[in-house]
């Protein structure tokens, strides 16, 4: 078993011997080629020089004669852009082209030097067929196995430092939720917020006790038809709450004509009612002033909640890096077992991993 040091000196030694034998195959061929060429040309001349049997319709003649021209000089040009081995292959299919739509026509009176052209160029072909067969056994593979296992050191290098800063982003995180949430459940902020819950609920409790008691007046308002502020208080009894000394003004107007429960509630609206507007003016004001407390407190702690969002987004990124570099780890891993596989059978040995190399 061959370490890897080891492997990638025979690999070396054995690619530039390979890579000889390419480049000699190539000069064999490229000689091949240019007796070829010779040949070819020699037959292309021939059929060029050649004089078309007698008693030939004259129109087939000149179809003929039109198409031999053709043919020969597509054939010479075809064949000055043929320098190497390589050329061949770039330009056979022009070659083909070139019998097929002259060659037909050319060979009915001109059979034998066309069927000799003919299979010249089908050597041509056949000797590139075997040229590419002889290439892919000679040349070398290109194997990468340092560039491989650097890359897979760097990217796992890059995954533990990345992972690094997750777990040290994530605690981070984890501090900075704790600090705001103390923040948040602070005696003083918890207070002002039960503060404010207990204001809200007053608020809503007074002004409904008011608009309950307007209520009871509605029907009898909406009998009277007086128009005005009214009306509009059959309607909605909170307009009361709204223009209250408007609606004073109505109840003292209409007060006589009350009875019953309309009565009671107009004389406990008489007793009450401004009481209860001052009542919620004030609770309004304190309201106001424990909103003001509250939006303070949470300016201040707008910073933290700042920088939580921003180290929320980064771990989020983060976390993404880490999840492309583990898939990377991982194909990585997968490329590096294929090159030395690859080494191993162009060596006919096998390696193992570990070697001297850093």
């Amino acid at each position: 078993m061959l370490k890897l040091d080891e492997a990638i000196r025979k690999y070396e030694l054995k690619r530039e011997e390979d890579l000889k034998k390419v480049e000699r195959l190539r000069e064999k061929y490229d000689k091949w080629l240019a007796k070829k060429k010779r040949e070819l040309l020699r037959a292309i001349e021939k059929l060029e020089k050649a004089k078309p049997p007698k008693k030939v319709d004259e129109r087939l003649l000149q179809i003929v004669e039109t198409d031999r021209r053709n043919y020969v000089n597509s054939i010479r040009h075809a064949l000055e852009g043929i320098q190497t081995i390589d050329d061949l292959g770039k330009r056979l299919p022009d070659l083909a082209k070139v019998h097929v739509d002259y060659g037909r026509h050319v060979m009915i009176l001109f059979e034998k030097d066309v069927y000799a052209i003919n299979s010249l160029l089908k050597e041509l072909s056949e000797g590139y067929s075997e040229f590419r067969a002889e290439l892919e056994r000679t040349t070398p593979p290109e194997i990468d196995v340092l560039g491989k296992l650097e890359e897979l050191q760097m990217t796992r290098k890059e995954f533990l430092e990345k992972q690094k800063s997750l777990s040290k982003l994530t605690q981070e995180l984890e501090n900075k939720r704790r600090k705001l949430e103390s923040l948040l459940s602070s005696e003083e902020f918890t207070g002002i917020d039960r503060e404010i819950r207990e204001v809200v609920s007053r608020i809503r409790s007074v002004e409904l006790e008011l608009r309950s008691k307007v209520s009871k007046l509605q029907k009898p308002l909406k009998r009277m038809r007086l128009g005005g502020i009214a009306d509009e208080v059959a309607k909605d009894s909170g307009v009361a709450l709204e223009r209250p000394d408007e609606f004073l003004s109505l109840l003292r107007g209409v007060y006589p004509k009350l009875d019953g429960k309309a009565r009671k509630s107009a004389e406990w609206l008489a007793e009450n009612f401004e009481g209860k507007l001052s009542e919620l003016s004030e609770l309004r004001e304190k309201l106001e002033e424990l909103e003001a407390r509250r939006n303070e407190m949470l300016e201040g702690i707008k910073p933290v909640r700042d920088e939580l969002l921003t180290m929320e987004r980064e771990l989020s990124l983060l976390t993404e890096e880490v999840k492309k570099l583990e898939k990377k780890l991982l194909r990585l891993e997968d490329e590096l077992k294929t090159e030395l596989k690859r080494l191993e059978e162009y060596l006919g040995e096998r390696i193992e991993l570990t070697s001297s190399l850093p």
